[in-house]
């Protein structure tokens, strides 16, 4: 601090030929208590004092009398840029003032002791006000204690990280949450300790201790304590700031609309790759000028920037690029808290693209309602014929029947023995582009094994002992050009397997004896009534065979599932045998409930079986209940005799568990043998089992 920073400035002086009523009266007017004495030419001669006035009058001296007698020598000078350090080394003990000159030895002010101290205690107190404040807003905790440890100052920071206020944390004289190190070994060693981590209140800190010198001594340590728990929350927010950054970056970028943003200046701020394509370049350079990107667009984009600005709305506009490409570009403005636009914002889309993709939609439109109506048309050819079907249960399996027929895919049709595997095998194939090839039907389980391979792959002439002469061409080379149909593929051999499985993959045979690869274009449909899956777990049916085979599955349900489907091929097959044995029946009603009643194990063949009978044993144009087998006769105790009463209303899977539960349970009183249940109801020995422990019988 200067020394014209604390002096009374510009002081009263009296000249030297002045009375001593003259300085009297400077005292009393300007509340001072001594002038300087300056001579004829203004330069300081001396120095009179209110003690020294005082020391004259009581001693009897005119106030007439000269100043000059009595004024003291002049006291130091002193120029008024020099320091207080300067001061301290100049000035003796017993000197009250000083005398303060400029730069040119001119009078400027007076430092008085007492006014000094006055001045140096307001400054200290100024500062250390200064001080208390910013130490109660810095958001640190910063503690300062004492070389024993206690604690006089305690700031806001510290009351929020601690739970203490200072007035408590003063008296305590010390706090226990922090250990004594922090400032004993301090205070002790005089070393700092920075950067140590504690766990206060609960939170995690970081923190600094640092010595409290005074004229070289030790007097204490102040520590400051920052909580990490809010550093880390702003890092958290940090990164999760830059995540969204980069986040909206590629938001934009993969954005297929072009996105440009230009300030009012029409500097580009931001431009992504689908924009620089609609400009036809490759990059461009950052920061530049719209209007010097080399691109008619941008000409038009940097034309609706000024009608943005101009109209402070939204405006769209469709530009048409001179090779024909139509561009709808729509900008909108951004605005700062004044309503001042300060961005535009561009979205740029291609038109032409659109447009394509408008005609493909359409032309996918007409494709698809073309193939409803083909499908419509190819589900009518699949429902004449000897494909009889009513039922609601049969029509995922007819459209399922018809989409496969139209591509080569294997398929796989699953059933219980006698729902119409055959039938919908061959209804496939007249459906398929092969329906003028060849259909080759091979039922595996009734081809002895040892006649399987030649049977299905031929062989060549003397290929084994009785061969014919001329060779054998296999019934698959026979299916060349159409559809095989694989029946009970379950009973084929696992030797066997292993060629059919190539046979699908490399669509090529190779005949028994013969080195000459055969190429086939056929497709193979294959059936089965057994548990393939369960097979393949037993390892009796090869794993990758099954799922060549199982590409396409179509399971054809059994005819108990399927009851609407019971009179319309009763009737079929009824005109069917009529026909052929020249004769007129008729079903009776009777006859009817019986068949709708029946549970139909041997499902659709058992069915045809039965009519074929009663048409053969019936004498009169009647089919009536004694024509029918001994299980389905009323009067010898078959099925069809059941009744069920219904007393209430439940869902539908309710009843017919309920009947399920109770039909096992009627059937295990009768027999002991699973066996027989099975055989009994009508069902699979799996099945009782199954059902069994479902209902908790067995």
């Amino acid at each position: 601090m200067k020394v014209k920073n604390v002096m009374i400035c510009n002081p009263y002086t009296v000249r030297s030929d002045q009375s001593l009523a003259d300085a009297s009266r400077i005292y009393l007017d300007h509340d001072v208590n001594c002038a300087p004495v300056v001579g004829a030419n203004d330069e300081i001669v001396g120095i009179i004092t209110i003690s020294k006035v005082l020391g004259c009058f009581l001693s009897g001296y005119s106030p007439t009398a000269k100043v000059e007698e009595f004024m003291d020598d002049p006291p130091a000078l002193i120029s008024e840029n020099s320091n207080f350090e300067q001061i301290t080394h100049t000035c003796t003990q017993d000197m009250e003032r000083m005398l303060v000159l400029d730069q040119n030895n001119k009078l400027t002010g007076i430092l008085s002791r007492v006014e000094l101290i006055k001045k140096v205690n307001l400054a200290w107190e100024e500062t250390r006000n200064e001080l208390r404040v910013v130490l109660q807003s810095v958001s640190h905790a910063i503690i300062a204690f004492d070389k024993t440890g206690v604690i006089y100052l305690f700031n806001k920071g510290a009351e929020i990280l601690l739970g203490l206020s200072s007035q408590e944390a003063i008296e305590q004289s010390q706090v226990e949450m922090l250990p004594q190190w922090i400032w004993k070994e301090v205070s002790t060693d005089g070393k700092a300790r920075l950067g140590f981590r504690l766990e206060v209140n609960n939170r995690r800190v970081i923190g600094n201790a640092t010595p409290i010198f005074v004229n070289g001594n030790i007097t204490g340590t102040v520590v400051v304590l920052q909580d990490l728990s809010e550093f880390e929350d702003l890092t958290l927010k940090l990164s999760r700031v830059r995540e969204l950054k980069v986040e909206l970056d590629n938001i934009i970028e993969c954005s297929y609309d072009g996105m440009l943003v230009v300030n009012i200046e029409r500097v580009v701020l931001r431009v992504n790759k689908s924009a620089l394509q609609l400009f036809n370049l490759i990059e461009y350079n950052h920061n530049c000028i719209l209007k010097n990107i080399q691109s008619e667009v941008a000409n038009c984009l940097d034309d609706m920037t000024t009608t943005i600005i101009e109209e402070n709305k939204t405006f769209t506009k469709v530009y048409t690029k001179l090779d024909g490409q139509e561009i709808m570009i729509t900008g909108n403005p951004r605005f700062d808290q004044e309503g001042n636009v300060i961005q535009v914002i561009f979205n740029m889309r291609d038109m032409t693209e659109l447009q394509r993709l408008k005609f493909q939609v359409e032309q996918a439109k007409e494709e698809r309602l073309r193939s409803s109506v083909e499908l419509l048309e190819l589900r009518g050819k699949l429902l004449k014929e000897d494909l009889i079907t009513k039922s609601h249960a049969m029509e995922p399996v007819l459209e399922l029947m018809v989409r496969v027929s139209q591509v080569e895919s294997t398929v796989l049709i699953t059933g219980e023995s006698g729902v119409g595997k055959e039938v919908a095998a061959k209804r496939i194939h007249k459906l398929s582009q092969k329906d003028n090839g060849p259909f080759i039907t091979i039922n595996c389980g009734a081809i002895p094994e040892n006649l399987m391979e030649s049977e299905l792959f031929g062989y060549e002439k003397g290929a084994f002992t009785g061969a014919s002469k001329e060779g054998k061409i296999g019934l698959m080379e026979a299916a060349n050009g159409g559809n095989v149909f694989l029946d009970e593929i379950g009973e084929l051999p696992l030797n066997l397997q292993v060629k059919l499985l190539r046979v699908i993959q490399d669509k090529v045979i190779y005949r028994i004896g013969g080195i000459k690869p055969i190429s086939l274009d056929v497709r193979i449909i294959a059936a089965t009534n057994r548990n393939l899956k369960e097979m393949v777990r037993k390892k009796t049916f090869r794993e990758d065979l099954f799922y060549r085979l199982n590409v396409v599955q179509i399971e054809i349900p059994p005819l108990r599932d399927r009851r609407e489907d019971i009179l319309p091929l009763s009737e079929y097959f009824l005109t069917k045998y009529c026909t052929k044995y020249s004769k007129q029946k008729k079903i009776t009603q009777q006859v009817y409930r019986i068949f709708e009643s029946y549970y139909w194990p041997g499902n659709i063949r058992e069915l045809e079986n039965v009519i074929e009978r009663a048409v053969i044993l019936s004498q009169s144009g009647l089919i009536e209940v004694i024509h029918l087998p001994e299980n389905l006769n009323v009067g010898n105790g078959g099925k069809a005799e059941v009744e069920v009463t219904v007393r209430g209303i439940i869902s539908l899977n309710e009843g017919i568990q309920l009947m399920e539960k109770e039909l096992l349970r009627k059937a295990l009183g009768t027999e002991k043998s699973s066996r027989k249940i099975a055989s009994l109801l009508g069902i699979t020995h799996t099945t009782v089992l199954r059902k069994g422990k479902q209902y908790e019988l067995l």
